[in-house]
C-alpha cells in the first residue's frame, strides 16, 4: 500500500522543530538555569588558544581601599606606580586611579630583581622579540623605561599574576602584565609617562 504524506505529516512538523531546537543547544545559545554555562563551555571546546593566566584574585576590601587610594598622593599627570612587595600595578591621571593590575616582577635575586625608582616611558614597541642570554621570548606590547627593563606581556606564564611565585619564576628584571591590562596600559601611556617602581 502506497504511503502518502498525508500518513506523514507528524514528521514534516516534528524534524524541523528538532533541527532548531538542536542548532540552539549545540551554538549554546540555550543555557538553562545557569546564564553562564553555555558559552562558557562552547569556547573552552572550540579554542584551540592556550588558557590564558588568570590574575590572582583582587576582590577583597582592603585591596579596592588600596586600589581606589593608590594615586593620591600622585602630584604630576600621568603615572604608572608598581609595588613589588604587593605584586601590583596603577595608572593614575593627576590622583584619580585609572587601572590596577597585578602583575609579575623579577625573580628576587641581585641579577634579576625589578630596579626601583623613577624614569620615564622611552619607547612605544609592538610584535618584537626580547632576547637575553637564556631567553628569546616574543611579546606583542613593550613599553620600556629603563635600560632594558619595561613592561611586557607574558602569555608564557604559568603562575598567577600578583603571586609571590615571582621570587623564584618572576621575569628577568621587567614588569609582566597581563596580556589585556598590557593592551590596554598600551594604549594609555605615551614616550614620557612617569614610571615608578618601589619596594
Amino acid at each position: 500500500m502506497p504511503t502518502s504524506l498525508r500518513d506523514y505529516w507528524w514528521a514534516i512538523l516534528i524534524v524541523p522543530v528538532a533541527v532548531v531546537v538542536t542548532a540552539i543547544l549545540v551554538t549554546g545559545l540555550f543555557t538553562g538555569s545557569d546564564p553562564s554555562s553555555g558559552p562558557a563551555v562552547a569556547a573552552a571546546v572550540t579554542s584551540n588558544a592556550p588558557a590564558p593566566t588568570t590574575e590572582a584574585p583582587s576582590s577583597s576590601a582592603a585591596t579596592a581601599a588600596a586600589d581606589a587610594t593608590a594615586c593620591a598622593s600622585n602630584t604630576g599627570t600621568r603615572l604608572v606606580t608598581v609595588s613589588i612587595s604587593e605584586q601590583r600595578m596603577w595608572t593614575c591621571d593627576g590622583r584619580r586611579t585609572v587601572s590596577a593590575s597585578a602583575v609579575t616582577t623579577g625573580i628576587d635575586n641581585p641579577v634579576d630583581r625589578t630596579p626601583t625608582g623613577t624614569w620615564k616611558v622611552v619607547a612605544r614597541d609592538t610584535d618584537r622579540f626580547l632576547v637575553g642570554p637564556d631567553y628569546r621570548v616574543h611579546v606583542n606590547y613593550f613599553l620600556p623605561f629603563f635600560d632594558d627593563y619595561g613592561f611586557h606581556d607574558s602569555p608564557w606564564q604559568t603562575f598567577p599574576y600578583g603571586s609571590q611565585d615571582y621570587r623564584t619564576g618572576g621575569s628577568r628584571g621587567c614588569v609582566h602584565v597581563p596580556g589585556p591590562a598590557m593592551a590596554a596600559l598600551y594604549r594609555w601611556a605615551a614616550v614620557g609617562t612617569t614610571v615608578t617602581v618601589r619596594a
